[in-house]
């Protein structure tokens, strides 16, 4: 009996294995190969780890390896943490709160490029939203270009990026918080425990495994977010807020030079692989 289970089980996994080896391990395999390959106008030409040993002194990779970290990392806290205490404070039943999931569902529901597209819009320096509304509270006496200095540049895909992911994670927590048990709240309470100390000490230690389900996915699409940078400011200005993807697209297909594009490509799989690997080892330690 524990056999035909077992077959069943690998005849119903059989599909999925077969569709993620030929749509997603063939393209990493082949991206592999590539990496070893220069690209000229005579063709391809082997040129072995000729692709890796030109990044170390490639001042533009660094620039993109630091502004891709700072993008990580920011979007990483801003989604996360915010991400938690919108859920907190949407987790108590009141029309206010039932109103604002709705607007948050509307906001997750937008696609990517719409909403780079509208953002951009509203740091427009002429005709901008942002503009508008600071110069009527006269915060501001003359219009700001936001997206053409770096530091407001990347502030403000940030910004932009964390209205889009920002419905998934307090979902994702308010999930979590939902499964919580009342009665711990209770007891707490009885034992004359005040509101941080029920959040540290009931709250957080349950949200565990959705904290680190939250955080690996929020790693994994910060990193690979190429929308926001590429409509909002393409990079520029002067590569200042050029991130590893966008930076990938730019070699590959505007100076088709795909197999430099593949070694950077090889990079972040093996980045976001280890973070995987450690996001795993931490979700499941207690059953190895």
């Amino acid at each position: 009996m524990e056999r035909q289970k077992r077959r069943l089980a690998y005849l119903l996994i059989t599909p999925a294995a077969l569709w993620l080896l030929i749509f997603i391990g063939a393209p990493i395999l082949d991206t592999i190969r590539t990496s070893f390959y220069r690209t000229t106008y005579l063709g391809d030409k082997f040129a072995g780890l000729f692709n890796y040993t030109l990044l170390p002194g490639d001042e533009v990779f660094w620039l993109i390896v630091r502004n891709s970290v700072l993008w990580t990392a920011g979007a990483v806290l801003l989604n996360v943490g915010l991400g938690l205490l919108v859920a907190l404070l949407l987790s108590r039943p009141t029309l206010l709160s039932e109103i604002t999931r709705g607007s948050l569902v509307l906001a997750w529901a937008t696609p990517f490029v719409v909403a780079a597209i509208t953002w951009k819009w509203m740091y427009n320096g002429e005709y901008g939203q942002l503009n508008s509304v600071l110069l009527r509270l006269q915060l501001i006496h003359e219009p700001i270009q936001w997206l053409t200095s770096a530091r407001s540049a990347f502030i403000g895909a940030l910004i932009a990026r964390f209205w889009s992911a920002l419905p998934f994670n307090a979902f994702a927590f308010l999930s979590g918080l939902a499964a919580v048990p009342l009665d711990l709240y209770e007891a707490a309470v009885v034992d004359g425990a005040n509101g941080w100390q029920r959040f540290r000490r009931i709250t957080l230690p349950l949200l565990q495994p959705v904290t680190l389900a939250v955080l690996l996915v929020n790693i994994i699409w910060s990193f690979n977010s190429f929308a926001f940078i590429y409509v909002m400011t393409g990079g520029g200005p002067a590569n200042q807020t050029q991130i590893m993807v966008t930076e990938i697209f730019r070699r590959a297909f505007g100076y088709s030079n795909f197999g430099g594009a593949s070694a950077l490509a090889v990079i972040a799989f093996i980045f976001l692989l280890c973070v995987s690997l450690i996001q795993w080892r931490l979700f499941y330690r207690e059953q190895i």
